[in-house]
This record gives structure tokens, sequence and C-alpha cells, in this order.
């Protein structure tokens, strides 16, 4: 769920439910009679292809109608029978807690008949919060399935195939260290191999370790005013035990830990480890703690 405003997050929903028809036209004016406050328009290409655009008749999206969207997939199964709604990287609807977006969401879903609802997060610690924690609108919702890292052959056969038709050699070294780069999250990885696609799609040639590398500094290029934010939004003890963990993060307790990172306290460190956590900066495996997001990861460890 990549977005950054209420809108967008709409827009992703209506852009996912236009995908699934097969009458665009059909589809725009159904949109009407669901979404009071917004107006579709459909547009014709050269070609005479539709497009369909959204604006939304209100200066700030209201709740009634966010409501109204989220029950789109309601409305779609009285039309052409059961639902099947899947939210990718669902823990970042958290960004919009002050809205109260997670308490609607579970408010619409809780009248729909028709949709069945599978909700994915790379975030393991967000998302056991938001199922496990009895204050959050999602607690005890559903079945919850570790699911582990991506089969990293089955991974490799996918990257391979998507640069070849573009005839861009991919080799199995390389694929794994795509793989690593992204730390195996399938958002990353595919964010990865867009970089390394634009930087490959002119020469049509294999792929090295050098575009890989290059393509990581290429994010984290583009990403480094979002990360200066993010890094200086947080208290000096926060911002040591971020760049502690993007070096190693086994035995964080520990007093040689706390040592040789120039952190104050286990104590402080306990306290910091969970702000980070709540956060969604940071997230464990086990006993070992880590930078979420890869390329955090490495632009902290450029500090």
């Amino acid at each position: 769920m990549s977005a950054f405003s209420l809108e967008r997050l709409a827009e992703l929903v209506i852009e996912a439910a236009r995908k699934k028809q097969s009458k665009l036209e059909n589809f725009a004016r159904d949109l009407t009679y669901w979404v009071k406050r917004i107006r579709p328009t459909l547009e014709f290409g050269v070609d005479g292809s539709p497009k369909l655009s959204i604006d939304f008749s209100e200066n700030h999206i209201s709740q009634n109608t966010l409501s109204q969207v989220f029950n789109i997939p309601e409305q779609m199964a009285k039309q052409q029978g059961h639902v099947v709604v899947v939210l990718d990287e669902f823990q970042e609807i958290t960004r919009f807690g002050k809205e109260g977006v997670e308490g609607l969401l579970r408010s619409v879903i809780q009248q729909q008949q028709g949709v069945s609802y599978l909700f994915l997060g790379s975030k393991t610690h967000m998302m056991s919060q938001m199922f496990e924690n009895k204050n959050r609108p999602f607690f005890n919702t559903g079945i919850h399935v570790q699911i582990g890292p991506l089969p990293v052959d089955e991974t490799i056969d996918f990257l391979r195939q998507r640069f070849g038709k573009d005839n861009i050699t991919l080799s199995d070294d390389e694929a794994k260290y795509l793989i690593q780069c992204a730390a195996e999250i399938p958002y990353y990885i595919q964010l990865l191999a867009s970089f390394i696609w634009q930087r490959t799609i002119t020469k049509k040639k294999s792929i090295t370790m050098d575009d890989i590398d290059n393509s990581v500094q290429d994010i984290i290029d583009l990403k480094g005013d979002f990360y200066f934010e993010q890094f200086n939004r947080y208290a000096t003890g926060q911002k040591q035990l971020m760049r502690a963990l993007a070096k190693s993060g086994e035995h964080i307790f520990s007093t040689e830990y706390v040592r040789n990172n120039k952190l104050n306290t286990p104590s402080s460190v306990q306290k910091n480890i969970m702000t980070l956590l709540e956060d969604g900066i940071a997230d464990k495996t086990g006993s070992t703690y880590f930078i979420s997001d890869p390329f955090f990861r490495r632009y902290l460890q450029g500090l």
C-alpha cells in the first residue's frame, strides 16, 4: 500500500477495482452511484482506448467518502459474485492513524458479506500489533500465517523471465545478490529490479554487480531527503541505536554491544528499540533486530 495521502489511498482502491472490469464505461457509471462525492471522467486516447480519471469534489476526502470507497468490493460482489481483496504492506495504513482509517476500514469490512480479505505485510512486529493488540480495530481478525522469505529459486526464475522479455540477461549470482540487497522482501525486490531495468534497458546487456550496487545508490539518492527527515525526527539515543542496528542487530542488550556502539545503557536500548519497532523503523526475527527498509539501512551505514 504505497499511499502517501487519503486521496491516493482511495485512488489505489478504485484503480484496483477498475482493473477487474471488462467494460470501463459501465464501471464509471456504477462508480457515480457507489461513491457520491467523486466525478469519474472517461477520456479516449488516439488509438480509441478509454482511460478513467477521478476527481474528488472535496478539498479533503471525508470519512464518509472513504468508507464508500472501501465498500466498492462489496458492491462488485453483488454484481459478480464473491470478491477477494489482497492488501499488500498493510501495516502502512497506520501512517493515517490520526484520521482513524484503520478503525474505519474495520467497520466497513464488518458489514460486508461477499468479500474476503488477505492482509500482507513485511514488518512483522507492526502486523502483530495490529492483529494481536486488543485495543486495535483488527484484533483477532482472521488467521495469522507466518510466510517467511520468498523461495529463492522461484524468485530468480521470475526475475530472469521479466528481464529476459527485454533481452536483458541476469545470471544466478547477480539475481541472488539483487535479492540479498533487497533483504528478500518482495516490495524492495521489485523496487530495486525496476531501477536496474532503467539502467540497462537501453543497453540490452547482462546485469553486473556494479549495476545492482549503482541502482541501490540511485534509490538512496532519490529517497535521501526522506531518509534524512526520518532519521532526524528521533532523539539522540534512538539515532545511535539505528546506526548500530545498521551494522548488527544481535545481542543488542548485552554490555558489549552497548559499549561498542556508544549507547547509553541496556535499559535505554530496551526503551528505544520498542519505539523503533512500533514505528516500523526496526523489526526482528527471533532475537535478532534489523532496520526494516534495506535501503535506509544502507543510508545509515553511510552516515
